[in-house]
């Protein structure tokens, strides 16, 4: 295992408490000797995983697609889209280009509490495996049970007969960081 992509969202969610698990996750990653691979920006829980991985020594390569600003809230706070500082920053045509970018970089990916986009890039990175285009573990931070919900449609998929019990199986939902590590390193 040499890097990881971390999918999560821009904004900083509700809690503070997200914000420094995406700081603790960063820097467990570096801690690894993993190269962190993410989305790029440097506002909410995504700019405080980079923070954590750079502030412990971690390579952290940014993928974000060219000419983006953030949604029209950050644009029209003033905020800073795009980290700077970052040990490689690769642009993209769009967000599709950037998701296939960051599933090749990556060698596993982790998916911490997020919105549509966090989804989105789960279930391609999850496609992509179903049809046997790698077979990289997808490991998902429950925290608190936020993911308990996608748990549950995993599961109705699953008895409806539209989900292979094989393919539920590659989506691992892990309750705390240890756990996270305990598979990506196992």
């Amino acid at each position: 295992m040499k890097s990881v992509a971390v999918y999560l969202g821009s904004a900083p969610g509700c809690k503070e408490v997200y914000k420094g698990l995406a700081y603790e996750l960063g820097s467990r990653i570096a801690r690894a000797g993993l190269t962190l691979v993410y989305g790029g920006a440097a506002v909410g829980t995504m700019g405080a995983l980079a923070d954590g991985a750079r502030e412990a020594g971690g390579e952290v390569v940014g993928v974000f697609p060219k000419g983006f600003r953030g949604t029209r809230e950050v644009r029209e706070s003033g905020l800073e889209v795009v980290q700077q500082g970052l040990s490689r920053f690769i642009e993209t045509a769009d967000f599709a280009e950037r998701k296939q970018v960051m599933e090749d970089l990556s060698d596993a990916c982790i998916v911490m509490p997020g919105s549509f986009g966090t989804l989105d890039e789960l279930f391609t990175y999850a496609c992509n495996r179903a049809i046997d285009l790698h077979a990289k573990p997808i490991l998902v931070f429950n925290f608190e049970g936020y993911y308990d919900p996608l748990k549950q449609l995993l599961a109705n998929m699953q008895e409806a007969g539209f989900l292979k019990p094989v393919m539920a199986g590659a989506v691992t939902f892990c309750d705390t960081i240890e756990e996270i590590f305990y598979y990506l390193c196992a």
